[in-house]
Parts: structure tokens; sequence; C-alpha cells
């Protein structure tokens, strides 16, 4: 009977303790919304709600010379970028630029902050000097280049003049390949700080014990680089690449003020050629949709990166 007594007092008891436990999980904790709303509404303000309205405009015919007369166009925009010859090579040009800078900056930035990692004198002065590029704007940086590579009185001429290396002054951003050669390197020049720097932070939480290992167990400096130092360092690699990617495919600065992306449509990326249709003709529903077919692509690229980044932390 006492055994009757307790299955039916636990009978009763689940169905309270279920209760409360559904009390308890439908309780919502409204504090962290109402702290996460600010930056939230923001975020929307700034981002969100200009993509919304660039996509609308892409399906007019928006010109500042006659926005009271705006009508709309559907797709036409967006149909007209495919018979635009300029449009589809600067969709290799952005390919080529990105590829190209990206590629530079972290075969650049990757033995510096190697070198950065270790101990010698003055370290910290040069942890800091080395962001010098990073910090110039665009527009210095531009016009410090193109000051140096000038056909006239450029120092990059006087210096390959006195070495022989050029029987002649070059023009190099009148020539296409030169001129695309020196805003890559001008491009590279100021972003590979931001990857050395980066870079640098993630070598420093990599535990030294590690390479004591690899140390004791006789693998060489090449062999712990190659087998510890960079498949750690792979997220970091990727997340990187794809922060750049996305910056360079926006990149308008130092292309349009170092050679207003010339000669002809050498240099013309799409941000570019977007730009200078605003610029040039006060257009922006033909622009809006070009940058909107920009987007759609990074927005594939990234998921791609994003996976691979994933995948190399499941491999760690």
């Amino acid at each position: 009977m006492a055994r009757v007594s307790a299955s039916a007092r636990s009978s009763i008891a689940l169905p309270h303790a279920a209760r409360a436990g559904r009390a308890r999980r439908t309780r919502i904790d409204l504090l962290p919304y109402v702290l996460v709303a600010p930056a939230f509404l923001i975020v929307a303000l700034v981002t969100v709600y200009p993509a919304l309205d660039a996509l609308g405009i892409s399906t007019t015919d928006a010109n500042l010379l006659h926005l009271a007369s705006t009508k709309s166009v559907g797709l036409d925009n967006y149909a007209r970028a495919w018979d635009d010859e300029i449009f589809t090579n600067s969709l290799w040009h952005t390919l080529r630029w990105v590829i190209v800078n990206a590629g530079g900056q972290m075969l650049l930035a990757l033995p510096v902050a190697l070198f950065l990692n270790t101990t010698f004198r003055g370290r910290g002065l040069v942890r800091a000097a080395i962001l010098v590029p990073w910090v110039v704007p665009g527009a210095v940086v531009a016009i410090i280049w193109r000051y140096m590579v000038d056909a006239n009185y450029g120092v990059v001429n006087d210096i390959l003049l006195r070495l022989g290396v050029i029987s002649e002054a070059v023009a190099w951003i009148g020539e296409p390949l030169p001129s695309f050669a020196v805003i890559s390197t001008a491009t590279i020049w100021a972003g590979f700080p931001f990857f050395a720097v980066t870079l640098l932070a993630a070598l420093q939480v990599i535990p030294e014990d590690l390479y004591e290992a690899a140390r004791i167990d006789g693998a060489s400096a090449w062999q712990r680089f190659t087998r510890l130092t960079l498949p750690l360092l792979t997220p970091t690699i990727l997340l990187l690449l794809l922060l750049r990617t996305i910056w360079l495919a926006h990149s308008v600065d130092l292309i349009f003020l170092m050679s207003n992306g010339g000669p002809g449509y050498n240099n013309y990326t799409v941000a570019v050629y977007s730009f200078i249709l605003t610029w040039s003709q006060l257009e922006l529903g033909y622009p809006s949709a070009l940058v909107i077919m920009l987007s759609i692509v990074l927005l594939i690229a990234s998921v791609f990166y994003i996976r691979s980044i994933d995948r190399s932390r499941d491999w760690m």
C-alpha cells in the first residue's frame, strides 16, 4: 500500500515539475535583447537600409539631372550590363585586381609577421613603425606613388636610369601593364601592415610548447613552419583574404586618383566603373545595378571562404 501511495505521489508530482520546467523555459530574459538593440538599429540604418535603397534604385533610370522624372525600368539595367563590353571587361579586371593585391599583401605580410614574432632589440619600435603605410590616407598614398613614378621627375625613373636598367624615362601610368603594376604595388604597400599585425596576433597565441615538442622530435625550422605554424594560421589567413577580397573589390580611391581607371579602360574594376558613371554622367540606376551584381558575386565568394574556414578549424 505504501508503494502505491508513493507511486501516486510521484505521478502527481511529475506534471507539476513539467509545468514548472515549461514555465522556466518560456520565461525570456529581455535584457540581452535590449542591450543589443541599439547596435542592431545602427547597423540596420547604415547598412541594411542603404542596400535595400540601392536595390530599388537599380530598377529605375534614376539620374541626378532629372530625379523628378525617374521611372521604373524593371530589370533592364541588369540586362544592359551583360551587353556592356566595359562592364564585362571590368569583371575580369576586378578578378585580376583582387587576386594580385590580396595575394601580394599576404605573401609580403606573412614573412614580416614571422620576423616580428621573433625577439630582437627595438622590436616594439619596429612593430609600431610597420603600421605607418596602413594609417596613411589613401589620397596621400596615391599622390606619393604618382610623383614617384612620374615620367619627368619621378625618383623611380631616375634610379633606373642611373642603374642602366632603362635607357629612357618610362611613362608608368600611361601604359596598361606598368600602370596596373604601379597601382598594385602602392596598394600592397599600403595594405600589408593590416595583414602583418593580424597574423602576428595569431602567431602569439600559438603555444610555445608545441614548438618545443617539435624541436625535441627533430623537426627542422621549415617542417615546424609547414606542419605547425601554417596549419594553425590557416583560419586567420582565410579570414584575412575574405575581408581583403571584399575591400579590394569595392576599392576606388587609389585606382581613380592615380590613373582615373586608365589608360583607356585598362584599370576599370566594377567599383571604379560604377563610380565614374555616377561622377561623370550623374547616373544612379545603372551604376546601382552594377554594384548589386558585384555584391552578389562577393556574397557567393564569402560563402566559399566561410566554408573553407570551418573546414580548416575542423581539421585542427
